[in-house]
């Protein structure tokens, strides 16, 4: 069964109707309730880098608390500042909204390159499959790094082969990926290098077209990588050095490799692969059982070298991810537009020519679409009249709205059958990846912002017990949601071994604490606040900055004289 009058073409992809539908559904997606959840995670560590390179000038080196962070290069950071010095403010706004438009143009991206190969309900799939991935849903509408640098890291592997398929110039195709690796590589290290020339490396030899890699469009693009890069490197490694340098590239990198007991990595090597398939690229990674029949690989005919790219790149870059003890699904992220691609070609492979065992996997996805529909929505309703204190409902309107919708979605898929047709799977399509964005933009977020700490309350708390004109300073540094919500300066201090070592207009002094724990510092203190920093509300915080005020002055020298706080029940 073919799609009559969808051709692949890659010319005029902006003006089809479907690749406007991907964009409402998008943004329908990931804008709304964009600032419902407190800040949280790693988007307050980006936010303060941001923040003071916005009000300092400082653009090359980031720094929390005037003191340079060695984590990662600062692209996201600029982003961030960029929309920040539009709206006035680091919020949530600008530090979301970067990622918003990264996940948005990743939807847009898949679109344009399926194009290139396959028509237009293939396509379709690939990009609305993207936009619901499990990983995405979770990312995409975040401050993290993972939607920036999938964005970028994605569009320089697609538009390089793209551009590659199309027959058109080759010094383009290397430009533009090298600089967009170039552009990755400012957002998260060494991840995009690593992946973008290792997967186009690879695929040229084993392509055969290896004689392109001494060629000089070949050079243009290590060029543009270069150049790019050297924008911020060369000024970096000026004012901070080689150490530094180092530092800002291997840092994270270590981190992976804490835990080294070989039952860390075994049990790393066993669990990972099922947590990529299962968890993060469901429910569409079922698309990709349809490969295992024979009869539907000897379909894929004209689109053997899209295939292949997008194999051999995950290939490529999956150890990357696989070997590293402590690497997170969501590192791998910048893959997930190849699988998605996938995910589009067996849909166009299972509409061309069904097999048994192609209807056996559509029968399976379009029955369990509806079922899990149908569920929902007595389970939302469920949820929101009784559910456990560990797990906050939604309200019962957000409910019924939600199972409304849920139950409608149902009742369009079923009626379309379990049929093999373009109409069908290009509707059943748009209706899984709507329910699953309704989930995420509604109960999901609901109960998360239900569940979260409410920080600003507890810095007004702050605020509230702090002298107007304290001069409040932190014993090394201080947690970064803290400096986030206080928004003013907060000088670092070395561990003090002595009361000398603080200044003595510095009465204020704030330090990170476990728990109900408190810090055993060489004077006596008295805790004036408290402020967790967990991303969830707890009884006791697992996390907490705590601010003290120094009870006397001079102490005694000899024995220290130490406070300590009891605990708390």
């Amino acid at each position: 069964m073919t799609d009559p009058g969808s051709s692949p073409s890659a010319t005029r992809w902006f003006a089809e109707r479907e690749a406007w539908i991907l964009l409402l559904l998008a943004v329908a997606i990931y804008l709304p309730r964009l600032t419902a959840l407190t800040i949280r995670g790693e988007e307050s560590r980006r936010a303060v880098i941001a923040r003071e390179m916005w009000q300092t000038g400082d653009w090359i080196v980031p720094r929390t608390q005037g003191v340079i962070r060695v984590s990662r290069p600062p692209l996201q950071n600029w982003l961030i500042a960029g929309v920040a010095a539009v709206r006035g403010e680091v919020d949530a706004w600008a530090i979301r909204l970067p990622g918003v438009i990264a996940t948005i143009a990743t939807v847009l991206l898949v679109y344009w390159y399926a194009r290139q190969r396959l028509n237009r309900t293939g396509a379709f799939v690939a990009a609305a499959a993207y936009a619901s991935l499990l990983q995405v849903l979770e990312q995409g509408r975040t401050g993290e790094t993972e939607p920036v640098v999938t964005a970028l890291i994605a569009a320089s592997l697609l538009v390089w082969h793209g551009g590659w398929m199309s027959g058109g110039s080759r010094e383009t195709a290397w430009i533009a990926g090298g600089a967009l690796a170039g552009l990755a590589l400012l957002t998260k290290g060494l991840q995009a290098p690593l992946y973008f020339f290792g997967s186009t490396w690879a695929y040229l030899m084993l392509t055969r077209q290896h004689r392109w890699l001494w060629h000089r469009s070949h050079l243009c693009g290590l060029a543009a990588f270069a150049a790019v890069v050297a924008c911020w490197q060369i000024p970096f490694t000026w004012q901070m050095g080689w150490e530094n340098t180092w530092l800002i590239y291997f840092s994270n990198v270590a981190k992976r490799f804490h835990d080294d007991r070989w039952t860390t990595y075994l049990a790393h090597l066993v669990t990972y692969p099922p947590s990529v398939l299962l968890g993060c690229l469901a429910p569409w990674s079922l698309f990709l059982v349809l490969f295992l029949d024979p009869q539907v690989r000897r379909q894929v005919e004209h689109r053997r070298d899209m295939a292949t790219f997008l194999i051999v790149s995950i290939a490529v870059c999956f150890p990357s991810v696989w070997w590293p003890p402590e690497a997170r699904p969501r590192y791998f992220m910048p893959l997930f537009p190849c699988f998605a691609v996938l995910v589009g070609l067996a849909a166009e492979l299972l509409i061309e020519q069904p097999t048994p065992f192609g209807q056996r996997v559509w029968t399976t996805f379009h029955r369990g679409g509806v079922l899990a529909m149908l569920l929902a929505a007595p389970a939302l309703m469920v949820w929101s009249v009784v559910s456990p204190q560990r797990l906050p409902a939604p309200g019962l309107l957000e409910s019924l709205g939600c199972a409304a919708v849920a139950v409608s979605l149902a009742i369009v898929v079923w009626r379309l059958g379990p049929q093999v047709s373009a109409p069908a799977v290009r509707r059943t399509a748009i209706c899984v990846a709507g329910f699953l964005g309704l989930l995420m933009a509604g109960p999901v977020i609901s109960n998360q912002h239900r569940r979260s700490e409410d920080q600003p309350a507890a810095m007004a708390e702050v605020w509230a017990k702090l002298p107007a004109d304290a001069r409040l300073v932190s014993f090394d540094r201080v947690h970064h949601l803290f400096v986030y919500h206080l928004n003013r300066p907060v000088e670092v201090l070395p561990w003090p071994q002595t009361n000398d070592d603080v200044p003595p207009d510095a009465d204020y002094f704030c330090v990170d604490a476990p728990g109900n724990a408190a810090p055993e510092l060489p004077f006596a203190w008295e805790e004036v606040a408290s402020f967790p920093v967990d991303r969830n509300h707890h009884a006791t915080p697992k996390e907490r900055v705590i601010i003290g005020r120094m009870a006397t002055r001079p102490v005694a020298h000899g024995p220290l004289s130490v406070a300590r706080k009891p605990d708390r029940e």
